[in-house]
C-alpha cells in the first residue's frame, strides 16, 4: 500500500540513503501524472514525492509533466506562491528576477529565512493538494499524497503534512 515515487537517479540516490524502503521506490522521470493516476488506479494507499524542488515545484502550479522542453513556468509558480503566502512586495520581484528555483532560494535565505519557509512549505502543500486534484480528474480515489523536496545540494528541506506523516510512519525524522 506504500509507494515512493523519485525523480531521476539523485532523488533514488537520496531516497535510499535516507531510508526509504528500496522495495518500495520508483525511479520516474517526466510523465509524473499519469503515473500517479496509475499508481490510484492499482490500488496504492499512500503514495510519496521525493524530488528535486526544481522538478516538484511544477506540480505545485499544476504542470504534471515536468520536462523543460514542454512546459516551465518555475518562476512564476514561485512568484505566485509568495504572493499567496503574503511575502512582502520586494521579495516577490527577487523572486520574479531569479534566473532560477535555486537562485530564488539562495536569494530569499540570504535576505529572509523566514519567508522561505512559507513559500517551500506552501508549494509541498501545493504538490499534495494539486496532486489529488489531478487523480480525481481520472479515477476516484482516496489515495494519500505526500510530498518531501530536496535542493540542489542534496539536503531534504521541506515536506508537506501528508508527506512528514507518510516519513514519520516509517519511522524516519525529516531534519
Amino acid at each position: 500500500g506504500f509507494l515512493t515515487f523519485v525523480i531521476g537517479e539523485n532523488g533514488l540516490d537520496l531516497a535510499l540513503k535516507f531510508g526509504l524502503p528500496a522495495n518500495q521506490i520508483i525511479k520516474t522521470g517526466n510523465w509524473l501524472g499519469p503515473l500517479i493516476v496509475d499508481a490510484a488506479e492499482h490500488g496504492v494507499k499512500k503514495l510519496l514525492l521525493f524530488g528535486y524542488h526544481g522538478k516538484l515545484v511544477k506540480l505545485s502550479g499544476g504542470i504534471f509533466h515536468t520536462h523543460h522542453h514542454l512546459a516551465d513556468g518555475r518562476i512564476e509558480i514561485l512568484t505566485s506562491l509568495a504572493v499567496r503566502e503574503s511575502i512582502s512586495f520586494d521579495l516577490i520581484k527577487l523572486i520574479s528576477k531569479s534566473k532560477s528555483v535555486e537562485n530564488a532560494l539562495l536569494t530569499l535565505e540570504h535576505s529572509n529565512p523566514e519567508a522561505v519557509s512559507l513559500i517551500w512549505g506552501g508549494m509541498a502543500r501545493e504538490i499534495e493538494n494539486k496532486s489529488r486534484s489531478y487523480v480525481n480528474r481520472y479515477v476516484s480515489s482516496s489515495m494519500e499524497i505526500g510530498s518531501v523536496l530536496f535542493d540542489r545540494k542534496r539536503q531534504i528541506r521541506w515536506a508537506g503534512l501528508e508527506g512528514l506523516k507518510q516519513i514519520n510512519s516509517l519511522g524516519l525524522i525529516l531534519k
